[in-house]
C-alpha cells in the first residue's frame, strides 16, 4: 500500500488527497502501481486533465484504460474540437455506464454528425490496439 502512496503522491497528491480519495472509494488503492501510473499518465499528460479532478473521481482507478478511459477520451475529444459540446464533465464522460455514453455523446450528435458512431467504434479500436495521438484536452469536474 505505501507504494502506491508513493504513486499518487508523484502526481501531486498530498497524503490528505490520497486519504480523501479513499474515503470517496476505498478501492482507489487496489489497482496495481502500474496501472495507476498508467492510467494517470494517459489522463494527465495525454489528454491534459488536472491530477486532482481524479482524485475527486478516484473511481477511475477501477476502470479500464484500454476498454473505457481511451475510447471515452478520444471520442469526447472529439466532440470538443468539433464543437459539438463546449466542456466536459469529468464524472460524465468517465463514470456513467456505455448506454447512458452512447446516448449522451454518441447518438445525441448523430443527426449532426452522422460519423459519430463510427468514430466511436473507431477510437474503440484504437485504444485497444494503443494506437492513440497525444492532444491536449480540458474538463471540468
Amino acid at each position: 500500500m505505501e507504494g502506491k502512496f508513493d504513486v499518487y503522491k508523484k502526481w501531486g497528491w498530498s497524503d490528505e488527497e490520497i486519504w480523501k480519495a479513499f474515503r470517496k472509494f476505498p478501492g482507489v488503492l487496489e489497482p496495481s502501481k502500474e496501472k495507476i501510473t498508467a492510467i494517470m499518465d494517459f489522463l494527465v499528460n495525454e489528454m491534459g486533465f488536472e491530477s486532482l479532478i481524479i482524485a475527486n473521481h478516484p473511481s477511475i482507478v477501477s476502470r479500464s484504460l484500454e476498454k473505457l478511459i481511451v475510447p471515452r477520451a478520444l471520442f469526447a475529444r472529439e466532440l470538443l474540437s468539433k464543437g459539438l459540446i463546449k466542456d466536459l464533465r469529468f464524472s460524465v464522460v468517465f463514470g456513467t455506464s456505455e448506454k447512458v455514453f452512447v446516448q449522451r455523446f454518441v447518438n445525441k450528435y448523430k443527426d449532426k454528425a452522422p460519423e459519430l458512431l463510427k468514430l466511436y467504434e473507431e477510437k474503440l479500436e484504437f485504444a485497444v490496439r494503443g494506437e492513440y495521438k497525444s492532444n491536449r484536452a480540458s474538463c471540468r469536474t
